[in-house]
């Protein structure tokens, strides 16, 4: 796949006001529909240019319907507005139809309070991980996944595979370029990843379905966001997906930088419908 963006270049919108943002969802950003993280990503790049604080605390989603690759809109309003905090609401809207509706907590860089981390972890070197490519030399790459590089440490099943548990982790670095500047944009990087494989994360458990008869759209995800993402080129993901029952699923995921320092959490539910033609 030629690359002719990123996913900071992709989730670029026209602004029309104060409240409105336009744009069109890319077929090179969807896998069965526009893929959640991408779209979720294009509602946090309103809320940061919508808000005078500086970077976003938290973001809770609800998928409501599934969008086409056309143009769409972003509103976006305040909710509540203090000296130290903002929520603010964003609906992405298309043919008058709500897709996603969100809330977003925004905060200052830097604030007063409390300050202690029981959360880092030792990693092994992203660049000691061998890549995807070299650990699955025959399996084919999604357009969407030629997104990022990708150093799996517990990756996808094979053929053959006995059940193991639903995880996994490992190392991504987008391309072309790494990373933004803005918090809120670069914070899309959280939302794509944990939003894409939180999906797959069942895949080890269910290692002889490929592919699933199942697919598992997102209706609602839960971010949570520790420390700024600018700094980390590499981020390493660790995602779970603990349990599937009675037509829902379950993920738990956290990102962190290469040295460890967690970044962001989020959990979701799913719901488990027929995949068309299995």
């Amino acid at each position: 796949m030629e690359r002719q963006d990123d996913f900071e270049q992709a989730t670029r919108m026209d602004r029309q006001g104060d409240h409105l943002w336009t744009t069109h969802l890319r077929p090179d950003w969807g896998l069965w529909s526009p893929a959640g993280g991408y779209i979720t990503a294009l509602a946090l790049r309103a809320v940061g240019e919508a808000t005078a604080f500086a970077r976003p605390a938290s973001m809770t989603c609800h998928f409501l319907r599934m969008g086409a690759y056309a143009p769409a809109e972003i509103r976006v309003e305040s909710v509540k507005a203090g000296r130290r905090s903002e929520l603010l609401k964003a609906d992405l809207v298309q043919d008058g139809k709500t897709l996603l509706t969100c809330h977003v907590w925004a905060v200052p860089d830097t604030a007063p309070g409390l300050a202690h981390d029981d959360t880092q972890e030792d990693l092994p070197a992203p660049l000691s991980v061998p890549t995807i490519e070299t650990q699955y030399p025959d399996q084919p790459v999604h357009p969407f996944f030629q997104r990022f590089e990708q150093r799996p440490i517990r990756g996808m099943p094979r053929a053959g595979d006995v059940a193991r548990a639903a995880e996994l982790t490992g190392f991504y670095r987008f391309s072309p370029n790494v990373k933004a500047s803005d918090p809120f944009v670069d914070a899309g990087r959280v939302l794509i990843l944990l939003d894409t494989f939180g999906w797959l994360a069942q895949y080890p458990a269910h290692p002889e379905d490929e592919p699933s008869p199942w697919i598992a759209p997102n209706i609602d995800y839960h971010y949570r966001f520790h420390r700024l993402t600018q700094h980390a080129d590499w981020l390493h993901m660790r995602v779970k997906a603990p349990i599937a029952l009675d037509g829902l699923m379950s993920t738990d995921g956290e990102i962190r930088d290469e040295a460890g320092h967690l970044l962001a959490t989020g959990s979701s539910q799913l719901m488990c419908l027929p995949r068309l033609g299995a």
